[in-house]
């Protein structure tokens, strides 16, 4: 998928994991942990990859889709083996199309690998989500977070600026401005896959969230990425940096949250050395495996590997 839809979907599932899970067909029983995965072997990283952490810990992967790939079947039979393959446990993959142009007859939710003279030697299988066959008024009155692809469901162009002219009145009503002009940004973004940047910039006007969306560092992160064409080699790559350090940081900081929250409920309240150390603690990997680590640990110092 191509940016800035690429950025933009892969952030803003991070608002809310769990409404954007439900929202996908997956019901978590447990604590959502979003995961860094980049699958070195294919020299390309998974679109967005969350710890279940239930009785039976999987993990779900979430690949995003805006335009036809041929190779994509066989894509999401690679990663769904190269993401898993390290902790050994189950993972779901989702194949989510962003519009009908993604669609295609070779995407059938399965791949079939044959040996001559032998015939199927393996089958995967993965849950499509077209996201145009969703109903514009269950995306609009559900969660806040999963109002920027009301947009993308199933309406016609027309009707997509009255659309984002509702999301305007829910998120002006009811979120803080930081809050309601991410979700704009996205849903203006995302918007631009179904009606023209002419038509964007005449409804802009008409957003209450607009006093706010221009302030806002997501936006003017988008923006920049967006001109980043035509910039400098080293100035784009800063860029990508910068964007990829702070959603680094943020997710570092819910990671050590639940790791703390999960630890108290088997070891009870950690002493001051276990929360310092918690909060020294920069490998993300590091944290994720502490927490799928919970049931067979005896101890604070035996979950975090101290002597």
């Amino acid at each position: 998928m191509h940016k800035p839809y690429d950025i933009t979907m892969k952030m803003i599932m991070e608002q809310n994991p769990v409404a954007w899970l439900k929202r996908f067909g997956i019901d978590p029983d447990g604590p959502v942990v979003v995961v860094d995965s980049e699958v070195s072997t294919l020299k390309s990283d998974v679109d967005k990859l969350f710890l279940i952490d239930g009785a039976d810990p999987y993990l779900a992967h979430i690949e995003l889709q805006s335009g036809p790939d041929p190779e994509m079947p066989w894509r999401m039979n690679q990663y769904n083996f190269l993401v898993g393959r390290d902790d050994k446990i189950p993972v779901l993959s989702v194949l989510v199309l962003l519009r009908k142009s993604a669609d295609a007859a070779y995407l059938t939710g399965r791949y079939t690998r044959k040996v001559k003279n032998f015939g199927v030697v393996s089958t995967f299988r993965y849950p499509i989500i077209r996201v145009w066959e969703f109903e514009a008024e269950s995306i609009l009155e559900g969660d806040l977070a999963i109002l920027p692809i009301a947009s993308l469901a199933n309406i016609s162009d027309e009707e997509v600026p009255a659309i984002l002219e509702r999301v305007d009145e829910r998120i002006t009503r009811e979120t803080k401005p930081s809050t309601a002009s991410t979700i704009m940004t996205a849903s203006l973004l995302l918007a631009g896959m179904r009606i023209g940047q002419d038509q964007i910039e005449q409804l802009k006007g008409r957003l209450s969230s607009m006093n706010v969306l221009r302030e806002s560092s997501f936006y003017q992160m988008i923006v920049e990425e967006g001109k980043s064409e035509g910039l400098a080699e080293g100035r784009k790559q800063g860029i990508k940096e910068g964007i990829k350090e702070g959603i680094k940081e943020g997710r570092l900081e819910e990671a050590r949250e639940l790791l703390l929250e999960v630890g108290k409920v088997k070891f009870g309240p950690p002493n001051a050395a276990i929360r310092k150390t918690i909060k020294a603690i920069d490998d993300l990997d590091r944290i994720h495996r502490s927490i799928r680590r919970i049931l067979k640990a005896t101890d604070w110092k035996d979950l975090l590997g101290l002597p």
